[in-house]
């Protein structure tokens, strides 16, 4: 559920997650000095993110868990990452902790796209028949891609609380700075709502029972040198109308998972959503299947730096654009199509920007 952030009353859980109540611990509390300092920001972010870390296996079947929780890859390693890799690296829009400006990140394929969310046991196990077959469009094909998105996100956003409360142990004057509201509510409120969509997937996988998702899926004719996985919640549909507020309403905002990846001389696309969601996807649905080839591969190219920092990039194709096109790139990383949005300016997907992802 979306809406605005409450006030933090004296007798309220304190935001920094120490269980107490917050005129027990951080109301009176003055901020870390070497935390505030700038030259300290890069030791400081390292050290969040270190803290913030979390190591949980989701698949509901927790008596099955194996001991191990592993890095498990939310993009395929073998299969995916290996073929669009040059000598063992990518490169990636997800920054590391000692550089967290940086645009573009070179990782190794074996830790990129990695996150701490699932057990051995599960993530072998539920994942095999991606991993061993083609994909073939099956229900449980798409079920186990956009699964793996959804697991991914959930899992940092549940990272992400917690870095947020590492930094408000920190730096307790935060509340000041916003009018007595939580300063991190946003986030909280955004992975309140998807806990309805998890408990879609867990009784999908506890009952086997995989038809819960409506998806458009295309099919390129060639092989591209990046995969990646995102999601989102629009807010408006590809023309620019209204399709719901994710501000100061009482429903949960509904989401979209994007997937894109080559295999087999070719290139899929899955685009899917919760078939409880149809009714009010279907325009957004009908915008998707009208697309022609070149809309289609402008909307992947705009919509997927603007959703997902889970792009997996070919360095030496990289490498060979100019700066122009890293510079818009890295512009809707880094939020250029919100600040259209907040500027009044409908951002049109279907326009080509300056790169081309499929001409990697």
């Amino acid at each position: 559920m979306m809406m605005m952030n409450k006030k933090i009353g004296r007798n309220d859980p304190c935001p920094c997650g120490s269980g107490y109540k917050y005129k027990k611990c951080c109301l009176n509390k003055k901020d870390d000095d070497n935390f505030t300092n700038p030259l300290k920001f890069p030791e400081n972010y390292k050290t969040i993110r270190k803290e913030a870390r979390l190591k949980q296996c989701l698949h509901p079947d927790k008596a099955s868990c194996s001991e191990k929780i592993i890095n498990a890859h939310s993009i395929q390693n073998n299969k995916i990452l290996k073929r669009i890799s040059s000598n063992g690296y990518v490169y990636m829009p997800c920054p590391k902790p000692d550089n967290p400006f940086a645009v573009i990140t070179r990782w190794g394929r074996k830790e990129a796209t990695v996150f701490t969310g699932f057990c051995n046991y599960h993530d072998k196990t539920v994942f095999q028949p991606i991993e061993d077959s083609y994909f073939d469009k099956s229900e449980l094909h798409i079920f186990l891609y956009t699964y793996r998105c959804f697991a991914v996100e959930y899992h940092k956003k549940q990272e992400v609380i917690n870095m947020q409360k590492a930094i408000f142990k920190r730096k307790p004057s935060l509340i000041g700075m916003s009018h007595h509201d939580d300063p991190f509510g946003g986030m909280k409120l955004a992975f309140e709502d998807f806990q309805p969509v998890k408990q879609v997937f867990d009784n999908a996988l506890l009952t086997g029972k995989y038809d819960v998702l409506s998806s458009v899926i295309w099919e390129f004719p060639i092989s591209v040198k990046f995969a990646a996985s995102g999601f989102e919640a629009p807010s408006t549909d590809l023309q620019g109308k209204k399709i719901q507020n994710l501000l100061g309403t009482k429903t949960s905002a509904k989401h979209i998972f994007i997937m894109v990846f080559p295999e087999d001389n070719k290139t899929y696309c899955i685009i899917s959503w919760l078939k409880t969601n149809d009714n009010f996807f279907s325009e957004y649905r009908r915008q998707l299947e009208n697309m022609d080839m070149q809309q289609r591969k402008n909307y992947i190219n705009n919509t997927l730096p603007i959703i997902s920092e889970n792009i997996a990039i070919n360095p030496e194709a990289w490498d060979k654009w100019d700066k122009s096109k890293k510079d818009e790139f890295g512009a809707l990383i880094w939020g250029l199509s919100d600040l259209s949005e907040l500027n009044g300016q409908f951002f049109n997907r279907l326009e080509a920007p300056l790169y081309d992802l499929f001409s990697l």
